[in-house]
């Protein structure tokens, strides 16, 4: 197999074979196996081995997932399920629990849209942290965080955050935006964001439990691939 080349084999893993000097193994949010190991290394033994780990792991992003189980073909919005109905133009009814839409990439840029006015106008309720050095803002979809800030002061905001309850929207903002003034995550970067979000540890640990709930639902997973 060449070098770097994904090995797909069956009971939900992938195998990338490449020159790595140890195996490396990931249990990915949605339960499946992702292994890095050298061309001729034995991923069965491997997998025997890390078995008890492999359990422990899966049965965590369960328990995280636990609130998603059923509605995986619901659309996560502000912290609650809709049902996707076809409309002509977008409409959003939190009364129904729906949300009509014309086509999937209708959905994507009607979100993204909403978004975007949402994160500007959290940010002018923090002018000491988003202040002069705030550059563009960019609604994506990006695959592992919530969010990024540039050396620029350029703020990515993954498009995944329209899913989140209105609490845990304001602190990816806070928390983006802190690090206009702080680029890594030092002590005083987490005491910025303290002060502007005293339960910045609870919403972190939100976080990492809706991450895991849409990582397993369709409806986010099949925005990925429109435009």
């Amino acid at each position: 197999m060449n070098r770097g080349a994904k090995e797909r084999v069956p009971g939900g893993m992938t195998v990338v074979r490449k020159a790595v000097r140890s195996a490396r193994l990931q249990v990915r949010p949605d339960g499946t196996l992702r292994v890095v190991a050298p061309p001729s290394f034995d991923i069965g033994e491997f997998l025997q081995r890390n078995a008890a780990w492999i359990k422990e792991r899966r049965e965590e992003f369960d328990r995280l997932a636990a609130e998603g189980c059923g509605h995986e073909d619901l659309l996560l919005l502000h912290g609650r399920f809709h049902r996707l109905v076809r409309g002509a133009r977008f409409c959003i009814d939190e009364t129904c629990g729906a949300v009509a839409c014309p086509s999937p990439g209708a959905l994507r840029r009607n979100l993204s849209g909403l978004l975007k006015e949402e994160v500007l106008n959290r940010l002018e309720a923090y002018p000491d942290l988003a202040g002069q050095r705030r550059g563009q803002i960019a609604v994506k979809l990006q695959k592992t965080r919530w969010g990024s800030c540039s050396t620029l002061g350029n703020l990515n905001v993954n498009l995944r955050v329209i899913a989140l309850p209105e609490p845990l929207r304001e602190y990816v903002v806070v928390h983006e935006a802190a690090h206009l003034r702080e680029q890594n995550h030092s002590k005083r970067f987490w005491d910025l964001v303290g002060d502007h979000y005293p339960g910045y540890r609870a919403a972190e640990a939100e976080l990492r439990r809706y991450w895991v709930i849409l990582e397993r639902n369709r409806v986010w997973s099949s925005l990925r691939d429109t435009k």
